[in-house]
């Protein structure tokens, strides 16, 4: 089995593998819609990618030690854009969430505004 073997084999397993975690968190409310669509489409990608390319002349390039420690950083930098991605998905659920809570705090301080000016019989005064 040749190194190029080799590297379309790891995207293909790669691929499934973040397509299945994409899917995942999905389904967990981990991560928002268009985080897990870019996933699942860079999953696809690399499936695709795994099965159509054929890098024949892939040893006379790069050794096998070489091609761990490109398969090894590609990895690390997969799960660095993962938790990136997944903490931007936290942030942006947090931020819509604050965003209806001050929207009924707002719609609530009228209510409280409108029934004090009813019971004093004054308008409110802006500061």
């Amino acid at each position: 089995m040749n190194s190029g073997d080799i590297l379309r084999y790891v995207m293909i397993i790669v691929g499934v593998y973040l397509l299945w975690v994409a899917i995942l968190s999905l389904a967990k409310r981990k991560m928002t819609e268009p985080f897990c669509l870019a996933w699942g489409f860079l999953s696809f990608l690399m499936i695709l990618g795994g099965i159509l390319l054929r890098p024949t002349g892939l040893s006379s390039y790069i050794s096998d030690t070489g091609l761990v420690l490109i398969l090894l950083l590609g990895g690390l930098g997969l799960m660095a854009a993962y938790f990136i991605s997944r903490q931007m998905s936290d942030l942006a659920r947090k931020n819509q969430e604050l965003t209806m809570q001050i929207s009924l705090l707002n719609q609530e301080n009228e209510r409280v505004l409108a029934v004090l000016e009813g019971l004093t019989g004054k308008l409110k005064m802006d500061l």
